[in-house]
């Protein structure tokens, strides 16, 4: 790898070739100027994002800093799950090498594959080297990686550009690899800023939620779409300017009013709170849903009743055979069940279904169209038009209409005829 701490000249001085020792190194050439890094660092802090510690892997040798091209090519790999593959000698010969093995090497980019310099390449003509395509654009890829000669990079090279890799090499292509959570990233194409929580990227849409600027990882809109839609169902989210707390269901931030409903506090990620209030509002805001997704299953922790979501609605449902069956239910605090809908924080739940929803009962089979939270018996689909997906829900719910008190019985409001 090129050290940008270094002559040219001194540059290929500085490889070291010690028996079987295996490393790599490059030169500057007259079109590196198309080449953009993104991370430069002489220590391993370019490329710490992957867990790497400097540790030698596979028996491949490490400089004073931890780096090697090799040994982060074989720790990435490990990480993976590739089988051990020890011996394949300096960057300039692990083509050839990994060939021989059995492995796929070609010209086409892949994320999580090697990208390999030959000896004699513009970009490494000594040692040769190799790296970890982290991510595959139509105009570019991203590489991290290590170098005996110099320290970690993270850096961007255009397709068609005479630095482009000699080889990829395929042991096991992954799909995109994101920093750890709670990491910031960037997006290149747009300069939006994303938080990640666990893999999911929810907007940050000011700095001053968290204090001042934070350190950004760049990936591309390519990447971004990659990474999972919304978090992890039962995320705790902490909204990181009024610390409210709120919980993960269906997608949606389900508002928690107390940590005694869990049984004490739980681990959080602070977010921005404007990514919770405008949750499902579109675009960079569309990594939280507004309500939960149709049909999600939630239990309020206080009484332990059962729901189902049904037009963004927590709808009761009094016995599993109702609904087909046992089914599994996230634990959410009961207040913002019984509280849905009632504005603000209370707001990711409706209290009842919204216009236009179709609820059907499992043991009857009628379908009803919600309208001012009514229940609408629907006797046939050409009454509206033709069929229309719908929502499964508890029959009972729907009979025990317009019943106030107990509250769980509360989110229709009546039934009639369309």
């Amino acid at each position: 790898m090129r050290n940008a701490l270094l002559r040219p000249s001194a540059r290929l001085a500085a490889v070291i070739l010690l028996g079987s020792a295996a490393v790599g190194t490059s030169t500057t050439s007259a079109g590196a100027a198309s080449i953009v890094y993104e991370c430069k660092s002489a220590s391993t802090s370019c490329i710490r994002f992957s867990g790497y510690a400097g540790r030698s892997v596979w028996g491949y040798p490490v400089n004073s800093t931890g780096n090697n091209c090799t040994n982060y090519a074989a720790y990435r790999l490990a990480r993976n799950g590739v089988p051990q593959q020890s011996g394949l000698g300096n960057g300039g010969g692990w083509a050839t090498n990994a060939k021989k093995r059995g492995f796929r090497v070609d010209t086409t980019a892949r994320t999580g594959a090697i990208a390999q310099w030959n000896y004699g390449s513009v970009y490494a003509p000594s040692a040769g080297h190799v790296g970890y395509v982290e991510e595959v654009t139509s105009s570019y890829i991203t590489i991290s990686d290590s170098s005996w000669g110099g320290g970690s990079y993270r850096w961007r090279i255009p397709k068609g550009d005479r630095n482009w890799p000699s080889n990829f090499i395929h042991f096991k292509d992954t799909a995109y690899q994101p920093p750890a959570s709670g990491s910031f990233v960037k997006v290149r194409e747009t300069g939006e800023t994303y938080q990640l929580v666990g893999r999911t990227p929810v907007f940050v849409s000011t700095w001053t939620a968290f204090g001042g600027w934070k350190p950004t990882h760049l990936l591309s809109s390519t990447s971004l779409a990659s990474l999972p839609r919304y978090p992890a169902e039962g995320t705790f989210l902490r909204g990181a300017q009024r610390g409210e707390i709120y919980r993960v269901a269906g997608g949606a931030p389900v508002y928690v009013s107390t940590w005694s409903a869990f049984g004490r506090s739980q681990p959080t990620t602070t977010v921005d709170q404007a990514a919770i209030d405008n949750a499902g509002a579109g675009s960079r805001w569309n990594h939280l849903r507004a309500k939960p997704a149709e049909g999600t299953l939630i239990k309020g922790a206080q009484r332990g009743e059962v729901y189902r979501v049904a037009g963004g609605s927590p709808v009761y449902v009094s016995a599993w055979a109702n609904i087909g069956g046992w089914a599994p239910s996230l634990v959410v605090d009961q207040v913002a069940i019984d509280k849905a809908g009632s504005g603000a924080q209370w707001n990711h739940l409706t209290h009842k279904p919204r216009d236009g929803a179709y609820l059907k009962g499992r043991t009857s089979g009628r379908v009803y169209l919600m309208k001012s939270g009514v229940a609408q018996y629907v006797s046939s689909w050409t009454q509206v038009g033709g069929w229309k997906p719908s929502t499964t829900v508890d029959q009972k719910a729907i009979d025990m209409a317009g019943t106030r008190t107990p509250v769980k019985w509360s989110h229709i409001a009546d039934t009639a005829k369309l």
